[in-house]
């Protein structure tokens, strides 16, 4: 009877400290996922969800879920076929649900799962690390936003102005995102830990945002373009504390992009970038517990092109604000999206209202329950939706949630 009695016991407890210590939620497979990994294949799955609800305001009130899984396995090649410094990735994406965007008018999704509702053969990239691991060549079926105009510090955001990168650089329609993949390949040169140097070119496309593609259309058309990335970052440490800056241009050539309140296209296209974060406190010397302050921008002069031409983004994300709760982040974000003059004129011959700008304004706190499960309540207002000032500013409430599998 004691054995019957313990037993229920021993295993609530090792279940328990399962959770509470792995960061995968189905752990190491009895030994296998360790093993697979020596032999050179690394499995990962993520699922995150989001529940949103247009409470006030906006143009009518309207409640939705959405969820997105990413999986794929990352092959060491060095050890599977010998190819020194080398590895290929495989991976796929499955976008489901609705987003509550229509019910709130703005220009900015207030749920950055949304985009792309359907499944997607992503990442078939192959890389390869020369000169010491100084100088790394990346190329396949990939996106810009792989490596380019994003930092970690965006992905906390519910809404979709930052999540991932500036938002603004993909209204253009030159900048491949998530989860639609293109040809593409980045190079990269870091001669050390603070500095680095990467160039990207990508496709671009009439039908690169297609959902029904699935990732699996590979061709080149005859209006295809191209996407040229130039970024440089700089990773220094001021009082032990860390920051990092990175600067970039965006250049498309050859490819056709729509003039507002005219018949003409524009063939070339730039847009200006910066990033820029710092750990303005810290809870002791090296510690990552503490607040993080950054800030972005994004810049165009193409204003007959680029719905908003300029776009900036401010926020803070602190670490461990709470007694106890080490591993949760307390976050703030606002960003301000301003529509350029050409879409405005564009509006107006239509005989809609003219645009101005879009305030987005967000706090959140996000509950890291396990090392690899985490929930976050979030709030966001939604100033001048659509920036016509016809539209009441919109309140809404939501909760996303995501695990690492």
């Amino acid at each position: 009877m004691k054995i019957k009695l313990l037993f229920p016991l021993f295993l609530t407890t090792n279940l328990h400290a399962f959770w509470l210590e792995s960061d995968r939620l189905t752990g190491d497979w009895n030994g296998a996922r360790t093993q697979q990994e020596a032999a050179g294949f690394k499995t990962f799955a993520y699922y995150s969800g989001i529940f949103a609800n247009n409470v006030n305001g906006g143009i009518s009130e309207d409640s939705s879920y959405s969820g997105d899984l990413f999986i794929g396995m990352e092959f060491d090649l060095e050890k599977v076929l010998g190819w020194d410094k080398t590895k290929f990735v495989l991976s796929g994406i499955d976008r489901h649900g609705r987003s509550i965007d229509k019910a709130v008018g703005g220009q900015y999704s207030v749920m950055q799962n949304v985009g792309g509702q359907n499944a997607f053969l992503y990442n078939v990239t192959l890389e390869k690390l020369f000169l010491d691991d100084t100088f790394s060549v990346k190329f396949g079926r990939m996106t810009a936003t792989d490596d380019f105009v994003g930092s970690p510090y965006y992905s906390y955001s519910v809404n979709n102005a930052v999540n991932g990168q500036i938002r603004a650089a993909l209204f253009d329609g030159v900048m491949s995102s998530y989860p639609f993949p293109v040809w593409g390949g980045r190079v990269k040169y870091q001669p050390s830990e603070e500095f680095y140097l990467m160039l990207g070119v990508f496709q671009t496309a009439t039908d690169m945002f297609d959902r029904d593609g699935q990732g699996v259309d590979f061709q080149f058309e005859s209006g295809d373009g191209v996407s040229i990335f130039t970024q440089l970052g700089w990773n220094p440490k001021f009082d032990e504390r860390p920051a990092h800056f990175f600067v970039g241009m965006n250049n498309s050539l050859a490819y056709d992009m729509p003039k507002f309140n005219s018949t003409g296209t524009r063939d070339e296209f730039t847009r200006f970038y910066g990033h820029a974060d710092y750990q303005v406190y810290s809870e002791g010397p090296g510690n990552e517990e503490g607040l993080v302050l950054f800030a972005t921008l994004g810049y165009t002069p193409f204003e007959d092109a680029a719905i908003i031409p300029v776009q900036s983004t401010f926020g803070a994300n602190y670490l461990g604000l709470f007694p106890g709760r080490e591993k949760d982040r307390t976050l703030f974000f606002a960003t301000y999206g301003n529509f350029s003059n050409d879409y405005a004129d564009e509006q107006a011959t239509a005989g809609n209202a003219t645009s101005d700008y879009e305030l987005v304004l967000e706090m959140g706190h996000r509950f890291q329950v396990t090392p690899s499960t985490y929930i976050q309540p979030d709030l966001q207002c939604i100033v001048n939706p659509s920036g016509t000032g016809n539209i009441d500013n919109a309140l809404v409430l939501g909760v996303q949630f995501g695990a690492s599998f």
